[in-house]
């Protein structure tokens, strides 16, 4: 098993095309959520992305691309690796919107609708007259509703963002600016029949002088985990104790592709997909291994895979080759290996995450440090992705 490993990482068949196959279907198996973005252009759908993503907003726009008439997506991280979908209709109040064709589109997947309002543009027939089809069509869907640009209710440009952020207890019509919580109440009365839930926000660039540029993210969060079934927002959701020590901007970039890889990890678990030779696991654990090691711009050859056996430790990754892929293969297909997969590569991936943050700082950790942070983050991998891979097992089962 070793030396299929090992081979696996350094040869041409990771590109083949039967792997390919192989992937897009076990990718088909697994429920990745879209986040349906509707509003006017400059409401701000842009800024939520970015904030919720923390991709610039010049990576964001080169990475939309057309997927019905009148809408486009945005893959993130990327379309090979994609764990979610932002779904942006655009010209609404410009040109007729008909959503049946999104719906259609995307009926199958786990939807939330961002309703993308600037908190003091009152002009919102159009965008109203879309939520309340597509609520017709998708009654349970969770609606959200974004109440963006709060600075441009406020009484001057020295006014300051209010804190700490009041907008999630009962009394913050009482310390808003007057013309800026009469506008909040005005919109909410839009929504009368439809349960959504309101979150101002505002999203600005540092040079706009308002701190922090991200005001409301935290509600907004707390408003998606709500909102959104089997863990998935808090598989998403860049908290700091995911992250302990991984903050640079290289593990933040490996961060969601690591996810990618854990999640497919186990639908490959949970889905029998006959393959010869090698376990499908092993090939996508060993694809993960490339990636991070691109994204540090580091090459891979055989001297280096040395460097990296020996600096982890040995025991540390034939432990994983040989006890836990071994069990773990897809012939066994049962809930709980899919759990343990989906934590082997997580764990894997953030160790990986950290010898190449070491390597590029010039410090050196013994391979016990390295299994001691292996050991937590699987305990944290199981945590984080259980309930996303029961629901990987429940939509396989169906």
């Amino acid at each position: 098993m070793w030396k299929k490993i090992y081979s696996t990482i350094f040869t041409p068949r990771l590109d083949d095309e039967e792997l390919g196959q192989h992937l897009e279907s076990i990718k088909s198996s697994m429920p990745t959520p879209v986040f349906w973005l509707l509003g006017k252009t400059q409401s701000g759908k842009t800024s939520i992305i970015k904030a919720l993503t923390g991709d610039s907003r010049a990576q964001i726009g080169n990475g939309m691309h057309s997927c019905t008439r009148t809408s486009f997506i945005y893959d993130f991280p990327d379309s090979q690796d994609c764990i979610m979908h932002f779904l942006d209709t655009r010209g609404l109040g410009e040109v007729d919107y008909e959503p049946d064709c999104d719906i259609k589109a995307f009926q199958e997947q786990a939807h939330v609708l961002i309703v993308v309002m600037k908190a003091m543009d009152h002009s919102q027939q159009a965008v109203m007259e879309a939520v309340r089809s597509i609520h017709k069509a998708k009654p349970d869907w969770p609606v959200i509703v974004a109440q963006t640009a709060l600075h441009e209710g406020y009484p001057d440009p020295a006014f300051e963002h209010l804190s700490p952020y009041p907008f999630d207890t009962e009394d913050w019509t009482k310390i808003v600016p007057d013309n800026l919580r009469r506008s909040l109440l005005e919109q909410r009365t839009l929504f009368k029949g439809i349960n959504a839930q309101f979150v101002p926000v505002d999203f600005t660039l540092p040079e706009d002088g308002y701190q922090p540029v991200n005001y409301g993210l935290e509600a907004f969060w707390r408003s998606l985990e709500t909102a959104l079934p089997h863990g998935i927002a808090m598989m998403l959701h860049d908290m700091k104790e995911i992250r302990k020590e991984l903050h640079d901007a290289y593990s933040k970039a490996a961060h969601p592709h690591i996810i990618a890889y854990a999640l497919t990890s186990a639908a490959a678990g949970a889905v029998p997909i006959p393959f010869v030779d090698i376990p499908i696991v092993t090939l996508i654990q060993a694809k993960m291994f490339q990636t991070i090691a691109s994204i540090y711009n580091y090459k891979l050859d055989r001297k280096s895979w040395a460097e990296i056996s020996s600096s982890l430790g040995i025991t540390l990754l034939t432990n994983i080759g040989r006890r836990e892929l071994i069990k773990l293969i897809p012939v066994y297909g049962s809930a709980a290996s899919s759990a343990l997969t989906a934590a082997t590569t997580y764990a894997l991936g953030k160790t990986l995450t950290v010898y190449f943050q070491n390597l590029r700082s010039g410090a050196a950790l013994s391979s016990e440090v390295f299994r001691v942070i292996y050991k937590e983050q699987f305990e944290l991998g199981q945590s984080m992705l259980k309930d996303y891979v029961n629901e990987i097992q429940h939509k396989v089962s169906k």
